[in-house]
């Protein structure tokens, strides 16, 4: 690749950022460029996506307990939102520092946290029962519309939660950044641009070493570090095996995000392939999430042992792919992010095509499967205890 090319780096980030501009970001700061050199970001990706797959895992074990009030995936969601709701209030702030760091906390750390495919295989196992509870199918459909409806709504509320506190956030931010400026400073105000394939501007290279910011520098030994840290875990630490080769596969389903998040900006030239009424949705994290449920759909028949019974070794890659890669490919926040930027209309079809398509690779994988074989217990979670 010659210094002089230039190339688009796609950014999974909420269409809302598009369609306003927000004030008052960070008065009394140089912001630097919207452009960035491709390793700062592929790095702080990984390295927020480990983090984000940390605290995905921890969280919903820790809220997985014998009488628990709700489900515990619901405030893995949550969190994720809310966290994706600051930045987006935030995100003159982050771009002031790096744009490597505002893409690693949203792409990388908010859609790391949440997951769509995990959301969809729950709705799947109330609908169809597969914990053998001793209700009617009428309870299962009102199980499974509990799943839907409280995690949506739980969702968007956390991203406006966080939308709020963003702004107060940013408020007290403008006032310190103006408070602390020296005398006669003149301060400008910041306004956001979208980080995205059309104004990410040039770029000299992958790496351009001597041109990376002090955060670029921080992310990228974070997920150099990240990477070697697992693998020593994998190799000498047995009880902790699953989540650490997750923490290997996260990051390659965030970067698949990722790159697939550049069909969100291009709606006309994606309008030449697909129906109308598709080109103004953001197809990239629709097929994100729909492919990465149509993979959990898959390890989920494995890790029941309907096909083969697995071993332990498998048990540990199936774990792996489900929380790793299946979880850091689909996301919940930019998903809610995006349905509350679009008009109702648009919206409704947005959230309807996403759960649809994904449960019916669910129905048509796991449910044939279930509904026809004589096996319904998870073998993998036996093995690992």
């Amino acid at each position: 690749m010659s210094s002089s090319e230039v190339v688009s780096i796609p950014v999974e980030e909420p269409i809302e950022a598009v369609e306003e501009q927000y004030e008052e970001q960070a008065p009394g700061i140089s912001l630097k460029p919207v452009c960035t050199f491709i390793g700062p970001v592929i790095l702080s990706l990984v390295f927020f996506s480990m983090v984000g797959v940390l605290v995905r895992v921890h969280v919903n074990r820790m809220f997985s307990y014998p009488g628990v009030p709700v489900f515990g995936l619901i405030w893995v969601q949550m969190l994720g939102c809310f966290i994706m709701g600051m930045a987006m209030r935030l995100k003159g702030v982050l771009l002031s520092y790096s744009p490597a760091l505002n893409t690693g906390i949203t792409t990388g750390l908010c859609g790391s946290i949440t997951t769509f495919s995990s959301w969809q295989l729950l709705l799947f196992q109330e609908l169809f029962n597969t914990f053998r509870s001793d209700h009617s199918q009428f309870r299962n459909f009102l199980g499974g519309m509990s799943v839907l409806t409280t995690e949506l709504g739980c969702s968007v509320a956390a991203i406006r939660l966080g939308q709020m506190i963003g702004d107060e956030v940013r408020i007290a931010y403008n006032y310190l950044s103006t408070r602390n400026a020296p005398a006669g400073t003149q301060i400008s105000k910041v306004e956001t641009t979208m980080f995205s394939a059309e104004t990410s501007g040039h770029r000299d290279g992958w790496f351009a070493w001597d041109k990376w910011a002090k955060f670029d520098v921080i992310l990228a030994a974070g997920g150099i570090a990240g990477v070697i840290a697992s693998t020593i875990v994998v190799a000498l630490a047995p009880r902790t095996r699953s989540v650490s080769i997750a923490l290997l596969f996260g990051p390659v389903g965030t970067l698949l995000r990722w790159r697939l998040a550049s069909l969100n900006t291009q709606p006309r030239q994606i309008s030449r392939f697909v129906p109308r009424f598709l080109a103004g949705l953001p197809l990239g994290t629709l097929i994100a999430n729909v492919l990465g449920s149509a993979i959990l759909a898959i390890i989920y028949i494995l890790q029941i042992g309907v096909v083969v019974r697995p071993s332990i070794a498998s048990c540990y890659v199936l774990a792996a792919v489900s929380d790793g890669f299946c979880g850091c490919l689909t996301t919940i926040s930019t998903f809610a992010a995006e349905i509350t930027a679009l008009r109702s209309r648009p919206s409704m079809l947005y959230a309807g095509i996403s759960i649809v398509v994904a449960q019916s690779f669910f129905i048509l994988i796991s449910g044939i499967y279930f509904k026809t074989a004589t096996v319904d217990y998870r073998i993998c979670k036996d093995m690992n205890g």
